[in-house]
């Protein structure tokens, strides 16, 4: 799921994906933001475990696979049973989401997985039922071959990367932070140091001050 979805695995190095915003009751709301309002976007920043143009069919694909499935059909939790697909297969007739069914075959438990949300709620036949070992079987097979050593080996190394940019994007912001809180203090020893009588300088002075201020305030929470 995180290399369809995350732009670091395609190679490209992105900072604001995300924005924080305060609620009017105080608390903290994480807004994801589209990628034409993202802070930074560098495609081929690093090594990629698939390509640029493939991230971007993956997300086009998602979209409409979303507004195909809508929120009220949104991926449901894993429950008890092997079924590596439980909470996640959508009808491909109907859309909507499909359960999971188990029948004792050989000693094990074999899935299957069913389409019967209209025969619930409106008491109508069954959409249509799939038998989910050779489905599961061949999603085991996509698993194992995309981690085989080399994708492992790409994923660690694009992981490395991601870190050393992120503690230099950390030291800059705290130099920035060094550097307006310089400003402040510098502002304020101006400020404390001219003629009270002077009231025009003084006001200068005073407004330059609550300027830096508000500056290393806005630096900090930065």
């Amino acid at each position: 799921m995180a290399v369809r979805h995350l732009p670091r695995y395609a190679g490209a190095f992105v900072y604001g994906r995300t924005h924080t915003r305060r609620t009017v009751d105080g608390r903290t709301r994480v807004i994801r933001a589209p990628w034409d309002q993202w802070d930074t976007l560098i495609p081929g920043a690093h090594a990629g475990y698939l390509s640029w143009e493939e991230y971007e069919q993956n997300q086009k694909r998602l979209h409409e696979s979303a507004q195909v499935i809508g929120a009220d059909r949104r991926r449901g939790a894993p429950r008890e049973g092997p079924a590596l697909l439980q909470g996640l297969v959508a009808c491909g007739r109907c859309g909507s989401r499909m359960t999971v069914h188990y029948h004792s075959r050989q000693g094990g438990l074999c899935p299957e997985y069913i389409c019967q949300r209209e025969g619930i709620e409106q008491a109508e036949p069954v959409c249509q039922r799939i038998h989910g070992a050779a489905i599961d079987e061949a999603i085991g097979e996509l698993l194992v071959e995309a981690l085989n050593p080399l994708a492992i080996e790409v994923s660690l190394a694009v992981q490395h990367e991601l870190q050393s940019r992120i503690e230099e994007a950390d030291c800059l912001r705290h130099k920035q932070v060094e550097r307006v809180r310089y400003e402040a203090d510098l502002a304020q020893r101006r400020y404390m140091r001219v003629d009270p009588e002077n009231r025009l300088v003084v006001d200068s002075l005073e407004a330059d001050w609550n300027h830096k201020l508000r500056a290393l305030t806005e630096a900090s929470e930065e």
